[in-house]
């Protein structure tokens, strides 16, 4: 027995989580200009991504985040 709209709603919950979830961030070295990307792993899928442990490094150096953040 088929149930009708699961297949539906997965594909639509897969396309959520692949698809703004997941966002490089562009640091920048303020004396001299010179930038990094801490770039999101599998599409943010991977919980021991290497993302938030290069933002803290390079704001520990004191960088900041492009944009103003």
């Amino acid at each position: 027995m088929r149930r009708p709209g699961v297949g539906s709603l997965t594909l639509i919950a897969a396309a959520a989580l692949l698809t703004g979830c997941a966002a490089d961030v562009v640091m920048v070295n303020p004396r001299t200009g010179e930038t990094v990307i801490c770039r999101e792993s599998l599409g943010g899928l991977d919980p021991w991504s290497q993302k938030e442990a290069c933002i803290g490094h390079n704001i520990a150096g004191g960088w900041i985040r492009a944009g103003g953040d």
